[in-house]
């Protein structure tokens, strides 16, 4: 997977106007690499800035809207929240793609590859907006998973607040899990070409988080659902394992759904209030 840091961008800030006494609403535009247009949504106080939170959507669902941006606001925390190409928010993709790996006629890509370096971007713009403050990523499934590939790039972000991260053992996930809805591109794609299998598993390894973790050296504080995870307990604990400074919250009777509405948010509110 080649990945860029710091790649020459030009981006787009508009103003939205929603009436607010205390926060200004932006909207971030750029370029993706493959030309695509890439939205940005920001809430900033107008108060002085302890630091930026940029939030990664999970798979399929719409960024934070604005009413859920503000609260961070209250604690001085400006918040970016990504929309995901091709997914629910208003990003484009116009790399003719699967989100899993995929076949065309110039070359053998990958969706997420496209995705992550949409993140890397996103961070490299809110460092040029934010100088000298730091950053907080956060996100549920794939924007946990967002979150590290974006940690293992730029030092400039602090912290990670997590869960649930997917991609995660990624070939050992969907060989368990081969009639799961989220893997239906993945085994589409196994029986179509059948004689491309070595691609495919080589393409699953190369967007692994694994394969990005062991480098991580900031704190994360990892939410770990042990009621209907959509990443299996063990993948999750294999990726534990190669993080370096770790604080775990254990959410025994709490599934996955309501972490994602609500305790996760509440739990970063927490940390972030006691700093």
């Amino acid at each position: 997977m080649k990945l860029e840091k710091n790649r020459k961008l030009v981006y787009k800030e508009n103003i939205i106007d929603i009436p607010h006494p205390f926060i200004q609403y932006k909207k971030i535009i750029f370029k993706g690499i493959d030309n695509s247009q890439i939205e940005l949504d920001l809430a900033i106080p107008k108060s002085n800035i302890k630091g930026v939170i940029v939030d990664f959507p999970e798979f399929k669902i719409k960024n934070k809207d604005y009413l859920s941006l503000t609260k961070y606001s209250m604690l001085d925390y400006a918040l970016a929240s990504l929309h995901i190409r091709g997914q629910a928010g208003n990003s484009e993709n116009k790399t003719p793609c699967s989100h899993f790996p995929f076949l065309d006629n110039s070359s053998s890509l990958l969706y997420f590859n496209l995705v992550f370096q949409d993140a890397l971007d996103t961070i490299s713009i809110i460092e040029k907006l934010f100088p000298n403050k730091e950053i907080q990523v956060t996100g549920l499934g794939q924007g946990a998973a967002i979150s590290i590939v974006c940690a293992s790039y730029y030092d400039s972000i602090k912290e990670l607040f997590i869960s649930d991260c997917s991609l995660c053992d990624i070939k050992n996930t969907y060989r368990n899990n081969k009639k799961d809805p989220f893997f239906k591109n993945i085994y589409k794609f196994e029986r179509d070409f059948s004689d491309k299998l070595d691609y495919l598993y080589s393409s699953l390894n190369s967007i692994d988080i694994l394969n990005f973790s062991s480098s991580i050296t900031q704190k994360v504080y990892y939410g770990l659902s042990y009621l209907d995870p959509r990443t299996p307990i063990d993948a999750q604990l294999k990726l534990l394992n190669t993080l370096e400074n770790v604080e775990i919250q254990h959410y025994l009777f709490l599934d996955y759904k309501k972490i994602f509405q609500h305790q996760f948010d509440d739990y970063i509110l927490e940390v972030l209030s006691n700093k």
